[in-house]
């Protein structure tokens, strides 16, 4: 079986699914920090003790390791070369999203 050259269709299409799932993966990094700060607004804390420990030392400034922790699982997603391990991680991405905004239509 052939490898997909560089102007073929199947390598388009594959690195098209990818390039979406690794826009998906920042865009669910920054959602992420979105809600967890409507979370911490609504007087909540952050359940992640790395991220806890984080606010504690960093103050305003912990979004930095947050964003830093999306943009270094996004390149290591970049770097796979299973599309199937992508996709799974991508979903597992959307869980704490998903967490936060049920806690805060829980709370209205």
């Amino acid at each position: 079986m052939t490898k997909p050259g560089i102007f073929s269709i199947e390598g388009l299409k594959v690195n098209r699914v990818k390039a979406l799932l690794l826009l998906s993966c920042l865009l669910l990094g920054c959602a992420d920090l979105v809600t967890t700060n409507v979370i911490l607004d609504l007087g909540m804390g952050e359940l992640n003790p790395f991220m806890r420990l984080a606010q504690s030392w960093l103050g305003a400034w912990w979004l930095i390791p947050k964003l830093s922790l999306t943009l270094l699982v996004t390149w290591l997603l970049w770097r796979s070369k299973n599309l199937y391990n992508v996709a799974l991680v991508v979903a597992f991405c959307s869980t704490p999203v998903l967490n936060n905004l049920l806690l805060i239509a829980g709370t209205n």
